[in-house]
């Protein structure tokens, strides 16, 4: 695989209503409820007064109708006679049902909205009810205002509820995950989740390894939701705050694998300078961009065209090799892969040689090379090798086997204690 390797290495709610499913969630909640009958109490209404104002203008152009046959049946009519008709004939075009279903929604308008600037319909109707009518306008009124009162109250209690509560959940789950988060040490942070950033976090995740995910998609790719050790934040990926938050200073790696190459250049500046000894890997767009990333902080870079290029070939060249490395990392029954353990300073089993702990029989683990703190690789180290401060195990083995290999070399520590005694 291509990869430059450098010389030195220093160890929002209308959004969401457009998503897939998301009209249909608006569509079942309470708000869907609380519009329905806000709609619903709007169309009784403006029927019910429709009906009163209609029947004024019932009453009106009856009497006017009657009047102007009067006024039409004079022979010589005087000059009051026909301003009379002149402006009967103009009230009986004006008096529309267009104007009385505006009168209508008006009063329903105001009294909906507990507005109430006057009973409109009072004024314009009330004078031409008989004693029941004007009875049954008072019932009606006392109802509706009632009912709209309670109705506006229940409406405005949802949308309130769904605006402030929405909002109210992000926050408390963004804080639910810095919080756990902020209990994370030496985890890996990866911007770009996706493409060669999901096959990353889920090899890192198969092995155990905390990984937090930063992208700009509101959710992470199907295949990494709800998966254990895995946190996924959506924001702006060049937010240095959000690098803090996220506990670059406590990482042990940072990955940057997005398209764009000024992103992973600032990227990678940026976790160099808040955290110098984070194992820092950079996507490189062109060749000629690796050792740019390195001169700002990248461990190792790549070009994804050239290391699928030289895979190529060497799957050419040696298709037995490279189809028994396919099967190893892609055989989700045995789920082995090529895992280093480092001896670390203070480790218990420092001094003590491969045949002393048995790693091969207790952890299964095939240990196929020691890689020394001055980069010399020792093959095949037999049973009489002597582990040192800083050696490196290259083995080939699953994550289980890679644990069980970490506890013996933790029990070395309690065996020791015990001669010292």
């Amino acid at each position: 695989m291509s990869i430059w390797k450098k010389q030195h290495r220093t160890p929002h709610l209308f959004r969401k209503l457009t998503k897939g499913g998301g009209f249909a969630v608006f569509l079942s909640s309470k708000i869907a409820v609380a519009l329905t009958l806000f709609i619903l109490v709007m169309s009784i209404g403006v029927t019910g007064f429709l009906i009163f104002t209609s029947h004024k203008t019932g009453v009106v152009k009856t009497d006017l109708a009657n009047r102007l046959e009067e006024l039409q049946a004079v022979d010589i009519p005087t000059a009051e006679q026909l301003s009379e008709k002149a402006q009967i004939e103009i009230m009986l075009d004006e008096d529309t049902f267009f104007g009385q279903v505006l009168l209508a929604g008006y009063m329903t308008s105001i009294t909906i909205t507990t507005v109430g600037y006057d009973d409109v319909v009072r004024d314009y109707a009330y004078e031409f009810m008989n004693e029941k009518w004007q009875r049954a306008y008072n019932i009606w009124v006392t109802i509706f205002v009632i009912v709209a009162y309670m109705v506006i109250l229940y409406v405005n209690a949802n949308f309130v509820a769904y605006l402030v509560g929405s909002r109210l959940a992000e926050t408390m789950k963004r804080r639910s995950l810095l919080k756990a988060v902020s209990r994370l040490n030496d985890h890996y942070i990866i911007c770009g989740c996706t493409g060669a950033g999901s096959v990353v976090i889920n090899e890192f995740l198969r092995v155990g390894i905390p990984v937090i995910g930063i992208d700009s998609d509101d959710q992470p790719p199907p295949d990494l939701i709800k998966r254990k050790g895995f946190y996924y934040f959506s924001q702006d990926i060049t937010d240095e705050k959000l690098l803090n938050d996220v506990g670059i200073h406590r990482a042990k790696g940072f990955v940057s694998v997005l398209p764009e190459e000024s992103s992973n250049l600032y990227l990678t500046l940026t976790a160099h300078l808040l955290n110098d000894k984070l194992y820092i890997v950079s996507r490189a767009v062109r060749t000629d961009s690796e050792e740019k990333l390195a001169l700002v902080g990248a461990d190792v870079s790549f070009t994804p065209s050239v290391a699928v290029g030289k895979i190529l070939v060497a799957d050419l060249l040696n298709q037995d090799t490279m189809d028994f490395l396919e099967r190893m990392i892609g055989d989700p029954e045995h789920n082995c892969r090529m895992e280093e353990y480092t001896v670390e300073k203070g480790c218990p089993s420092i001094g003590a040689n491969f045949g002393e702990l048995d790693l091969g029989r207790i952890s299964g683990a095939r240990i196929f090379a020691v890689m020394k703190i001055n980069k010399e690789i020792i093959y095949n180290p037999g049973s009489g090798y002597t582990l040192e401060e800083g050696d490196v195990l290259l083995t080939i083995e699953s994550p289980e086997q890679l644990q069980a290999l970490a506890r013996r070399m933790e029990r070395g520590k309690r065996k020791k204690r015990r001669k010292r005694r």
